[in-house]
C-alpha cells in the first residue's frame, strides 16, 4: 500500500512538532540517567532524539513520558501508539522523513517544521494539490524538482505561501 502525502504530513508533522518526541531536553537527559542499557548506534541510527527514545526501554520510556505535562504526555502517546500501528514499511518511511529532517541546517529545520504546521492549516483541497505535486517532485531529482518549482505551471498553479511550502517539504523527499 502507497503511502499516502495525508499520513505522511500528519505523522512528520506529529514527529517534527513532537520536537524528539516532544521530551524537553531535560527529560531526555533525566530518562538516559542510570540507564543500565547502554546507547546502541547502529549504522543508520542517527542519534535523533526519536532514536534515543526508541532505545530506550519500556521502563526508561514510561518515565520519560511521565515527566512530561499532562496533556502534553496524552498528546504524545496518542501519536506513538498511531505510529505503532503504522505497517512497518510506513515507520520505516518516516523515520527516514525524520532523519531527512534532522540532518537539515537548524534554521532549514524550522522552515520545514513550520510549512509542515502552515500545510496542515490550508484547506482540505489545497492540501490535496499540494500532495499531489509532492508525489511528482518525488520521484525527481534535486535539479529536475527545482526545474519543476520554478515552472511556469507551478507558479500558476500555487500561491507564493503554497510554492513555499511544497519547496520546504521537498526537503523530506527521498534523493534521487
Amino acid at each position: 500500500m502507497p503511502l499516502r502525502w495525508s499520513t505522511v504530513s500528519s505523522q512528520v508533522l506529529a514527529l517534527c512538532l513532537a520536537a524528539g518526541l516532544a521530551l524537553p531536553v531535560d527529560a531526555r537527559q533525566a530518562a538516559g540517567k542510570g540507564s543500565k542499557r547502554p546507547a546502541e548506534k547502529s549504522p543508520r541510527n542517527s542519534g535523533t532524539p526519536i532514536d534515543e527514545f526508541m532505545h530506550m526501554t519500556p521502563e526508561e520510556q514510561r518515565q520519560a513520558l511521565e515527566r512530561l505535562p499532562p496533556n502534553q504526555r496524552m498528546r504524545l502517546q496518542q501519536r506513538l501508539d498511531k505510529f505503532n500501528q503504522l505497517p512497518p514499511q510506513q515507520q520505516q518511511r518516516l523515520r527516514g522523513m525524520y532523519d531527512r529532517l534532522n540532518q537539515l541546517p537548524p534554521a532549514r529545520q524550522n522552515l520545514v517544521r513550520r510549512s509542515l504546521n502552515a500545510f496542515s492549516q490550508q484547506p482540505a483541497d489545497r492540501r490535496q494539490a499540494m500532495r499531489q505535486e509532492l508525489r511528482k517532485l518525488a520521484p525527481l531529482g534535486p535539479k529536475d524538482r527545482q526545474a519543476r518549482m520554478a515552472s511556469p505551471e507551478f507558479r500558476e498553479k500555487f500561491s507564493e505561501k503554497e510554492q513555499r511550502i511544497v519547496s520546504d517539504m521537498s526537503d523530506l523527499l527521498p534523493d534521487r
